[in-house]
């Protein structure tokens, strides 16, 4: 029997074509910084979250930018406003580039039974047996019920990945996993997609959306 479907009433995804030069792999940092940078109001609405960039990986540590490539916000429908005006048909410099951004297409978030983010940070768990505890911890914490999977590589072992954050002529570097899971009700499944786990949010960390993709996708 297929799951029912809901949609969230309160959260969507304002989805911008992204337009440029390629940009660093690692860009959850740079892109957030950029875009506030012609929208002030990002840093301070919580609640926003930024998705992680689709593209193409180079040779050389950076992110080819493809026809697919969107810069997607999530935020609750109310504060589109604080947000639109800035950003829509805008550019914004990252290095020595310009990147333009187009009109938002409006994406509904959509309960799925699986869930996965690529990159979930929670300040002090680096180990992967206390990480999926303290996972569950934030799970419970929203009343989620779900099955926690850590997110591997083709050799089995957890795949580890970082954001590298570089802040008043400092570099620093946060680690975490990439998280998937499963046997979501599907309010829980909008609750999880809405609310996300751990920090960084706007800096692509703890975004959930549905696990669709392949294994090998996963892995990039």
């Amino acid at each position: 029997m297929t799951a029912v479907s809901i949609n969230s009433e309160e959260y969507l995804d304002l989805s911008f074509k992204l337009k440029g030069a390629p940009i660093p792999l690692d860009n959850g940092y740079p892109i957030y910084a950029a875009v506030s940078r012609i929208c002030p109001s990002l840093h301070k609405l919580d609640s926003i979250g930024i998705h992680p960039i689709a593209g193409i990986p180079t040779s050389n540590n950076f992110l080819e930018l493809t026809a697919q490539s969107r810069l997607k916000i999530r935020i609750h429908h109310q504060q589109i406003p604080l947000i639109y005006p800035y950003l829509t048909g805008q550019t914004f410099q990252l290095g020595q580039h310009s990147y333009q951004l187009d009109i938002p297409d409006y994406k509904p978030l959509t309960s799925s039974e699986s869930l996965y983010s690529r990159l979930v940070v929670i300040t002090g768990y680096q180990d992967p047996t206390t990480f999926i505890q303290a996972v569950q911890r934030k799970l419970d914490n929203l009343g989620i019920r779900g099955k926690i999977e850590l997110l591997t590589r083709q050799d089995g072992t957890p795949q580890r990945r970082q954001l590298t954050i570089n802040k008043q002529g400092k570099q620093f570097k946060v680690r975490g996993f990439g998280v998937k899971i499963s046997e979501l009700s599907p309010e829980d499944s909008l609750t999880l997609q809405e609310q996300g786990i751990g920090g960084k949010r706007k800096m692509m960390c703890g975004i959930f959306v549905p696990a669709t993709r392949s294994k090998e996708e996963e892995e990039g």
